[in-house]
C-alpha cells in the first residue's frame, strides 16, 4: 500500500496521471534566501528555498530551479547533489527513544518525508518531496529545503537570475496548486573573480578568454598571441604583452605554466550569448558544442594541433577558444607575424590546423586503411 501511494504521489507531481481534481492557480511561491558569491571562488555556498504566502497546509510539491551559467549546483564526495530537507521546519515527526553508542538513551526524530532530487538538461535542478504516509505539514509557511552551489570564474556579476518553474504543491486531497513561473535574483555575484590560468609542459601551447584584464608575466614564463590575420596557407600570430577582458588568445609556455589569478569583471562588457570573436579566434565563456567546420585545439599523439570538427561535435568547456576561418580558407599552419620570435625559435614557426580523419564510429584516425569508409572534412569518402 505504502509503495503504491508513492507512486502515485510522483506521478501526480510529474503530471504523469490525471488528477482527482482540477488544478488550482495559486499566489503562493516559494523564496530564495539572500546570498552573495564570488565567482570563480572555491567556497561552496547554500541558500534555503522556502514556502510563503500560503493559507494551506501542503502534504508535498515540486520545485524546478533553473541556475545561469556560472552557477551549479554542487556535490559531495560520494557525487550526490547537495540538497537536503530543512528538518527544523514544517516536516511533521515522531519521536522515538534509541540507545547511542555510549549505552545513553536519546529521542531520534523520524520523518516520512523524503527529498528526490536531480540535475538535468545541463542546467535544472528539480527538487520533489513527499510523505509515504500523505501527512500535511505542520505550518502553512516555513523553509522547505536547502541548495548548495559553488560558482565557475565565468559567471556574471550582479543579480544572478534563478528562474522558479514548474513548482507544484498537492494538498491531502490530491489537489495540485500551481503557482506562476519567475525569476529570483537573490543570489549576487561580486565583481571579483578567480581562476587557474594553465598550460601543460607537455603541450606547450593552450587557448583562453579572461573576464578580467591581466598583465603577462615579465619573465616570459607565459605568452600570449591574438590570430588576426593569414596568408594564402597560413594564420599569423600576433604577441601581446597584456591580456585584455573578454578576448581571445593562444597561449604559448615553454616550461609550462600554472597561476591563480583574479581580476575585477566589467559586467557592462559580459558578451551577449557568452561568446567573443576577435580575428580567427573565438572564446567561449560558456560550454558549447562546436559544429563541422571549427578548429579545435587538441593532441591526439603528434602534439598539440588545430583539428577541423567534422560530423560529430565536440564539446567545449567555458574559457577556451577556437579557430574560426572565412569558407574556402587554405589554411594549413599558423606562423609568426613580423619580427616576433618566441614560439618560431621554438616550434619551427609552424603551429599545424590538421582536417582530421574519422572512423564511421566518429573516432579520430591517423591512417585510411584502403577500402575503407572515412569521414575527412565532414565528407564520407572510400580510400
Amino acid at each position: 500500500m505504502r509503495k503504491t501511494k508513492l507512486l502515485l504521489f510522483i506521478a501526480l507531481l510529474l503530471g504523469t496521471v490525471g488528477a482527482a481534481k482540477a488544478d488550482v492557480a495559486t499566489t503562493d511561491k516559494v523564496e530564495i534566501s539572500s546570498l552573495t558569491v564570488e565567482p570563480g571562488s572555491s567556497d561552496v555556498y547554500s541558500f534555503t528555498v522556502s514556502l510563503e504566502g500560503s493559507d494551506k497546509l501542503y502534504t508535498a510539491y515540486q520545485v524546478d530551479l533553473q541556475f545561469p551559467e556560472g552557477l551549479e549546483p554542487a556535490y559531495n564526495n560520494k557525487g550526490q547533489l547537495r540538497v537536503s530537507m530543512v528538518k527544523s521546519s514544517l516536516y511533521p515527526y515522531s519521536v522515538e527513544e534509541e540507545e547511542d553508542e555510549e549505552g545513553e538513551i536519546v529521542e531520534v526524530k523520524s520523518y516520512t518525508h523524503t527529498l528526490n532530487c536531480a540535475f538535468n538538461e545541463g542546467s535544472t535542478l528539480r527538487v520533489v518531496v513527499m510523505s509515504t504516509a500523505n501527512e500535511v505539514f505542520t505550518k502553512t509557511s516555513g523553509s522547505l529545503f536547502k541548495v548548495y552551489v559553488q560558482t565557475t570564474p565565468y559567471l556574471k556579476p550582479g543579480d544572478v537570475e534563478i528562474k522558479v518553474k514548474n513548482v507544484k504543491f498537492v494538498t491531502p486531497d490530491e489537489t495540485k496548486y500551481l503557482p506562476e513561473d519567475y525569476v529570483s535574483t537573490a543570489v549576487q555575484a561580486t565583481t571579483t573573480s578567480t581562476l587557474t590560468l594553465k598550460v601543460s609542459a607537455a603541450n606547450k601551447f593552450g587557448t583562453c578568454i579572461l573576464p578580467f584584464d591581466y598583465a603577462l608575466p615579465a619573465d616570459g614564463s607565459l605568452e600570449a598571441y591574438t590570430c588576426e590575420a593569414y596568408t594564402d596557407d597560413a594564420l599569423v600570430l600576433t604577441k601581446v604583452t597584456e591580456m585584455a577582458a573578454y578576448t581571445p588568445y593562444i597561449l604559448y609556455s615553454d616550461n609550462g605554466f600554472s597561476a591563480t589569478i583574479s581580476g575585477t569583471v566589467d559586467a557592462a562588457k559580459y558578451p551577449a550569448g557568452g561568446t567573443v570573436k576577435s580575428g580567427h579566434l573565438v572564446g567561449t565563456l560558456v560550454p558549447c558544442e562546436l559544429t563541422e567546420g571549427s578548429y579545435v585545439m587538441q593532441n591526439q599523439g603528434d602534439g598539440p594541433m588545430f583539428y577541423r570538427v567534422g560530423d560529430v561535435p565536440f564539446a567545449l568547456s567555458a574559457g577556451k577558444c577556437y579557430v574560426e576561418l572565412p569558407e574556402g580558407t587554405n589554411v594549413t599552419s599558423l606562423r609568426i607575424g613580423g619580427s616576433t620570435t618566441g614560439i618560431e625559435s621554438i616550434h619551427n614557426s609552424e603551429f599545424i590546423i590538421q582536417n582530421c580523419v574519422y572512423n564511421l564510429l566518429g573516432q579520430p584516425v591517423s591512417n585510411m586503411q584502403p577500402g575503407h569508409v572515412y569521414i575527412v572534412n565532414g565528407r564520407k569518402v572510400i580510400n
